[in-house]
């Protein structure tokens, strides 16, 4: 059986201890070296390379978000589970947009810790409910805080674009709406500097992702 190692980070020997009679219930595991600051958290990282960091947020002399990059920085694709008692949101996604493979809390039950290492040893995002719903909201906010474009287009350019994203051709979109095709280069010209693109597809992207058509 290829075993998957740990390394476990946390001050508290408690946790630490917690965490080692767990995982001493599956075979799979392999707890390669425990840390209790960040300093030696980067040593063991460098002379074992573990499978998996499992990591806490606030340590005594390092940050876990400190040690979370040094730890990325010597391994870009290294897989780093933080394992905390804070759901601030800074924390979540700071962690997060650093690489971190997953952000779990400690209160999550032994199996869903089980689960989370599984997970972040194949590569998968791993968040706890209570973090991943504030991801949800955080995503949601940052989606609302992006202003949509303002686009001054006519009836007969809207109704150019809604053909267009029908797949129309330019003698089709002549046809239906009733005009020559020099009229129809000419407006999707217009319509193409509106939206800012070059091609038909890129403007029936653009129609669609702003709910133009």
């Amino acid at each position: 059986m290829v075993r998957i190692r740990i390394l476990v980070v946390d001050d508290h020997p408690i946790v630490r201890q917690g965490i080692r009679s767990l995982l001493s219930n599956y075979a799979e595991f392999e707890i390669v070296a425990e840390a209790d600051n960040g300093r030696s958290a980067l040593h063991h990282f460098r002379q074992l390379k573990p499978d998996v960091t499992l990591l806490d947020i606030r340590m005594p002399d390092e940050s876990g978000l400190d040690v979370l990059n040094e730890i990325r920085s010597l391994k870009s694709d290294a897989k780093v589970l933080m394992l905390t008692s804070f759901d601030d949101s800074e924390y979540v996604l700071t962690a997060l947009r650093a690489g971190a493979q997953g952000y779990v809390l400690k209160g999550i039950s032994d199996d869903m810790l089980v689960h989370a290492l599984r997970a972040a040893c194949r590569g998968e995002k791993v968040l706890s409910p209570q973090v991943t719903e504030q991801v949800v909201q955080w995503a949601i906010a940052e989606e609302s805080a992006v202003p949509t474009p303002s686009f001054d287009l006519d009836e007969e350019e809207r109704q150019i674009l809604r053909l267009l994203v029908d797949g129309a051709s330019n003698p089709d979109i002549a046809e239906q709406l009733y005009m020559s095709q020099t009229t129809v280069k000419r407006k999707l010209r217009t319509i193409f500097a509106q939206l800012n693109v070059e091609t038909r597809t890129q403007a029936a992207a653009e129609a669609v992702r702003y709910r133009l058509v």
